[in-house]
């Protein structure tokens, strides 16, 4: 109950702040790139580049969602890799830093494969219900999702024990960036 609890009053204030297709454009600053439709599933056809879901991590609207979603924004601008089907870029803050990565796989199948082994090497682990099609969360803080054929993981070991304006554990600025992608997602594929 105290988990259902936690998970509410985070994602208050969360869907509140987040409007990933809203077209809004935020006060400070150039317009963002537009954020472009998310595919439900990697593209088998262009393996050289991710999809649109995976590349939304990473882009300039996104990342402006994340910031006010956070209340902080970045102090160095986002290098994204992609790398043996893992997209991945580094949020780094005047305070530390957060990874964001997405593995795409072939399937659900192998995406839930992924996902297992990834959980039963983590050690102790908290699941989070309620986020993508399963999820949990390390002793650290990091959140990794599964949700159709990706596996998300949002590394919040190197930010500080709290973060953001107004003071979050980082465990909670885990799981509100991972869900602040999961809200993405399902309006991009709408």
């Amino acid at each position: 109950m105290r988990l259902r609890r936690t998970a509410a009053l985070l994602l208050l204030p969360l869907l509140a702040a987040v409007g990933c297709g809203s077209g809004t454009t935020p006060a400070a600053g150039p317009p963002p790139a537009a954020a472009p439709p998310a595919s439900a599933a990697p593209s088998s056809s262009a393996p050289d580049r991710p999809s649109d879901a995976t590349s939304m991590i990473c882009n300039p609207y996104f990342r402006q969602e994340l910031a006010g979603a956070l209340g902080t924004d970045i102090v160095q601008p986002l290098a994204p890799t992609w790398e043996k089907r893992v997209y991945s870029c580094e949020y780094r803050y005047d305070r530390g830093s957060m990874t964001l990565s997405v593995k795409e796989l072939p399937d659900a199948a192998t995406a839930l494969a992924q996902y297992d082994g990834l959980r039963g090497s983590a050690g102790a682990v908290t699941d989070l219900n309620g986020l993508g099609e399963a999820a949990y969360k390390r002793a650290d803080g990091t959140t990794v999702v599964r949700k159709d054929s990706f596996v998300l993981t949002v590394d919040v070991a190197k930010l500080p024990e709290t973060f953001g304006t107004p003071p979050r554990s980082r465990a909670d600025v885990a799981v509100m960036t991972a869900t602040t992608v999961m809200i993405c997602w399902q309006e991009h594929s709408s």
